[in-house]
């Protein structure tokens, strides 16, 4: 019997000394950890923690150092930013902790949830409503500018809600593709984003910079204002070729109480011609923003902005969320130099990285190389693509 009762003591032990704890001693010397998950990625895990001492609740992303394998850039992206950063629209980092096997970041909580999710539960919601969202967004994108920071992602799933009061703050995250420019006149050649709100001329490879963040901005203005968003198509090709055109319009049956206001700055920041679209300080000084009416928006934005709960990928928000509409009595002008020989037919061979770190699944697109060459993803991959760096030329310089 005493033999036994030491190979037992022996099996404890050893099951004791092989047993690794969940989280890190530094980790959980400072904070609790909730089991309650805020969010999932193909990345890691994102968690409730709250300080030990403070009683503050924050947000914990577990970056899983395996996943991210061969990614790093966009952790690296990521945390460079927020490492900078410091607004009241932007979210901040608090802590970071790393281990051999995974990175924990500290940042605000943003109980509040995603931008769409927290609208459809108000009780009203008017155009001045969206005027100061817009606003919102504005003040975080000119204070990243300022920095010489383009977000490259800015879509209503990176725009959190502080809590869930009525007049919580919004709060603009996730900037894994965040690019901060070595030069203000820095034009960037990555072709990233995310479908629906990417800018043509990230899909023309024509350069880009700042302006892609501004025709973003757009296309959530736009679809604050009517539920839906102004591009779509049935497929990823087809709303390729949707953004390509540079066609949108503004249907009657929705647009005809918003304000005229409302609908050139959306012209202005949705302008095909990158150097011709208005700057973000510009925008912020808009008549829009002391002119908006109290109409109330919420029917219209429940019923053309359907839940996001089964849309996991981004191209499912956009095919789910969007109709091309084409009854509208006014549509939007173009610009003549923005037609060019692409053949819109055939878009299936430039690969297109469009991905999200936090609560999106990631996602690569493609589309037929018009200009430059592009590195490729081998046939059959499903993984996403991460470029290791962009490339930098002056604008006066030929782009190759």
């Amino acid at each position: 019997m005493h033999k036994i009762k030491n190979i037992f003591q022996h099996i404890n032990a050893e099951s004791k000394i092989k047993k690794e704890p969940l989280y890190p001693w530094s980790l959980e010397k400072r904070y609790k950890i909730s089991k309650n998950v805020l969010g999932t990625g193909s990345f890691g895990v994102v968690k409730e923690c709250t300080d030990k001492c403070t009683g503050i609740k924050y947000a914990l992303k577990i970056i899983n150092k395996k996943a991210i394998r061969g990614k790093e850039q966009m952790l690296n992206s990521e945390l460079d930013v927020l490492k900078k950063v410091n607004h009241p629209h932007i979210v901040k980092l608090h802590d970071l902790i790393e281990t051999k096997k995974a990175v924990y970041i500290i940042t605000d909580l943003a109980s509040g949830g995603e931008l769409f999710n927290h609208l459809i539960k108000k009780g009203s919601y008017t155009e001045k409503d969206a005027s100061n969202l817009v606003k919102q967004i504005l003040e975080g994108v000119a204070y990243l500018h300022d920095h010489e920071i383009v977000h490259r992602d800015l879509k209503p799933e990176n725009l959190l809600f502080s809590d869930k009061s009525d007049h919580s703050n919004l709060m603009i995250t996730d900037f894994g593709l965040s690019k901060i420019l070595k030069k203000h006149n820095d034009i960037l050649m990555t072709a990233c984003g995310t479908p629906g709100y990417v800018a043509p001329e990230v899909l023309r490879q024509t350069g880009h910079g700042k302006p892609v963040d501004m025709w973003s901005i757009g296309v959530i203005m736009y679809t604050l204002l009517c539920g839906y968003t102004p591009f779509g198509g049935e497929d990823q090709a087809a709303l390729f070729d949707s953004i390509l055109s540079g066609v949108y319009y503004f249907e009657e049956e929705y647009w005809s109480e918003i304000s005229d206001y409302a609908k050139d700055l959306i012209d202005k920041m949705m302008t095909y011609d990158a150097d011709k679209r208005i700057t973000v300080h510009d925008a912020l000084k808009h008549p829009w923003f002391h002119m908006a009416n109290n109409i109330n928006l919420l029917n219209n934005v429940r019923t053309n902005f359907p839940a996001r709960a089964t849309l996991k990928k981004a191209i499912n928000v956009v095919q789910g969320v969007t109709r091309l509409r084409k009854t509208s009595t006014r549509q939007v002008n173009i610009n003549n130099d923005k037609k060019s020989d692409i053949n819109y037919a055939d878009i299936s061979n430039l690969d297109l990285q469009i991905t999200s770190m936090s609560r999106n699944d990631n996602f690569i697109g493609s589309l037929k190389s018009f200009i430059s060459p592009f590195p490729k993803i081998s046939e059959g991959t499903t993984d996403p693509i991460v470029i290791e760096e962009d490339w930098y030329s002056n604008k006066n310089a030929i782009l190759v």
